[in-house]
Formats: C-alpha cells, structure tokens, sequence
C-alpha cells in the first residue's frame, strides 16, 4: 500500500529557498507529536478555521453594517485575502499552508461593528491597556479558544503568532522584516479592501461609477476592460473592472517581489528577513493606492449614510460596556473565568469583542436599550 507523502519532502520540492520550510519551524509553547500526513502549519490552519472566533466572522461587520446582504462581511473579506495571497505566495515559491494560517488569522480579533467596535472598545478600555483587534485576535487564540484538555488556546506554532504579533505595532523598531509569508498576507489585505471596498460602495450606491473614474488606478483598470471587451455597462462592467483593479494590483506586487528577490538572492528565510521589504507594491502604484483610498475614506468611510450607521453603533457600543461593569453578572461563558485575571473592566471589553453583529443587538435589545 502506498505511504502517505511526507510534507517535507514535498516542500523541499515545491518550495524556494527564501520560503519557510516546516522542519525550521520553532514548534509550539506545549510540545504535540507530529502528524503522519498534515505539516504544522497546515495544523495552525485548520485550528484557526474550525475556531468559534473563525465562524463569528460571518457576522462581522467589515465596512458596510446591515446595509444590505451584498456586502463583504469580515469572513469573506479574510477568504478573499487568503485566496490572493495564495497566488501570489504560489509564483514566489512561498509556504502556502502558512500563507493560508496567516491569512486566516488576520483579521480573527475584529469587534461587532468593524472599526467603529474597536474605536469605541480603545476609548473605554484606555484605562485597562486599551484595544487592539490585532492584539486581541492573540488573546482568544492563547487563551479563550479552547481545543486540549491540557492548555487554553490553539496552540499554534511560534511563526503564526509571531506574524500576529508583527500586525499589533507594524511600526516596531526591528532590523528583521517579517517573514515573506506575512508580507504577502499583509500586501494581500490591501488589495483585497481597496478592490471590494469600491465594489460595494458601487453596488450600495454611495458612489457613483464616473466618479470612481475619476481615480488614476480604477480608471487604468476600466480602460482595460473596454481594450478587451468593448464598451460594457452596468454589473458586468463593475464586475470586471473590480476583477481587473485586482489582477494589475496582484501582477504589480508578484513582479516587484520578482525584482526585488532577484536584486538580493535571499537564500533563506533569515536572509530574507533582512532585505528591504520583498513582497510589497511598487512605489508606483503605492502613489496610486493613496489615491484610491483617499477617496474612500472621504466619498464612502465618511459617506452620510455609514456615519450614521456608524454613530449609532458607537452609542449602543458604549451603553453596553457601562452596562456590563453595572452587572457583570450577565458576562456568561468563558469570560466568566477571566475577570479575577484581568479584571472587570478589561473583561468587558474583550466579552463585546468576541460578539457577532446579531448577538451584540440582541444582548443590548435584551438588557441595555
């Protein structure tokens, strides 16, 4: 009967250099046997998809709150982070199965209403070190997910979370760059919200199409799509033209990193951590995102109809964080256990933290309103 295939053998294979290979993996804090078949990271990936802090976010909001059943929640944006970052890891010869990890973990820490949560969990946490959705992401995979009957947390090995930790203070005085795996995730996030950020600003109508046209990227990537297909209209014409803001954002980040890996031979992954950053766009289109997201942080992020959304969010967000220090006795569930570690207020924050959109409006119809 023939074996199972040996993952390092396959990455030995399949993988560059510069990559990151299982065998060099630090392990975990609590020492597991190997899996016959399954590579550590591939373990982390699984962990991480089959959390309860991986599931919440189907109902998550990413930008756009209960608009309409259209728009990206945080659990499609994260599965459309991972699928880019896999191409591209794919053509640069990178670890896929610690890509997807990475990926999958990103954005796990977000609050109940997107950015909106977590502006008002840091206000009202800044006596008790305040919040992070990144940091906090590291909380529930460390201590509040449970798996083993031995430890809290997943358990994963030491290069996933390190990638987290590498996303709470991007600004870190280091000389070492993150491993290329986490490059391509964080590269990855931003093509992902740019392109679907105009999307379903589109198809909301808080923008409008000529205006989008107005925008030196969305307007190449359109000009694109007439080259090929002629003069489009409508949803087949956002469509595409999405598709296309995407692929020449996807092409620009994998010949930069082709550029850049062939300029300074990293020849492994150690090299490659201290080489300028690899994995990144070019300073051309960097120049060119800017103008993009500065029209939507002014047309559609401060659009009247998302503040609003977002205003209310904020108040129902605050009533229920006072709510919670007034009667801790409606904290259930793990969180429960935590308040003599972290005490009341910083329990708090974390138990709206880990809340859906729909349970967050059900607890705060239910004690708060």
């Amino acid at each position: 009967m023939r074996s199972f295939m040996n993952y390092n053998e396959r990455e030995e294979r399949l993988l560059a250099p510069y990559a990151l290979r299982s065998r060099q993996s630090r392990g975990r804090e609590f020492d597991e046997p190997d899996h016959p078949y399954r590579s550590p990271f591939q373990r982390d990936r699984d962990r991480i998809i089959h959390s309860s802090s991986f599931r919440r976010l189907a109902d998550k909001t990413q930008v756009f709150m209960n608009i309409s059943d259209y728009h990206r929640t945080r659990l499609t944006h994260t599965i459309e982070v991972v699928t880019i970052a896999r191409t591209i890891g794919r053509s640069l010869g990178l670890n896929e199965e610690l890509i997807e990890a990475l990926g999958y973990l990103h954005d796990i820490g977000h609050p109940p209403f997107g950015h909106t949560g977590e502006d008002v969990l840091k206000e009202c946490m800044v006596d008790c070190g305040g919040f992070s959705h990144n940091a906090f992401g590291l909380i529930l995979v460390k201590h509040l997910e449970v798996r083993s009957p031995h430890y809290d947390g997943l358990n994963l090995t030491y290069e996933v979370l390190e990638g987290q930790h590498t996303r709470v203070d991007k600004r870190q005085m280091t000389f070492l760059r993150p491993l290329l795996e986490a490059q391509t995730v964080e590269s990855c996030d931003s093509i992902t919200y740019d392109a679907h950020d105009a999307d379903d600003a589109l198809k909301l109508g808080l923008v409008t199409f000529d205006e989008l046209m107005q925008i030196p990227l969305f307007a190449q990537s359109a000009e694109r799509v007439y080259q090929r297909y002629g003069e489009l209209t409508g949803r087949r014409l956002r469509k595409l033209v999405i598709r296309q803001l995407i692929d020449l954002q996807v092409t620009d980040v994998t010949e930069t990193a082709l550029e850049r890996l062939a300029k300074w031979s990293p020849q492994t992954p150690e090299e490659a951590e201290m080489c300028e950053p690899i994995v990144t766009v070019s300073d051309d289109l960097r120049a060119q995102k800017t103008k993009l997201e500065q029209f939507l942080f002014h047309r559609v992020y401060r659009h009247p109809d998302i503040v609003e959304f977002r205003e209310r969010g904020q108040d129902q967000l605050r009533r229920m964080y006072d709510g919670y220090l007034r009667r801790p006795e409606l904290i259930r569930g793990k969180l429960a256990e935590w308040v003599d570690v972290w005490g009341l207020p910083r329990t708090v924050g974390y138990y709206i933290g880990t809340m859906t959109d729909s349970y967050c409006q059900r607890e705060f119809d239910a004690h708060f309103r």
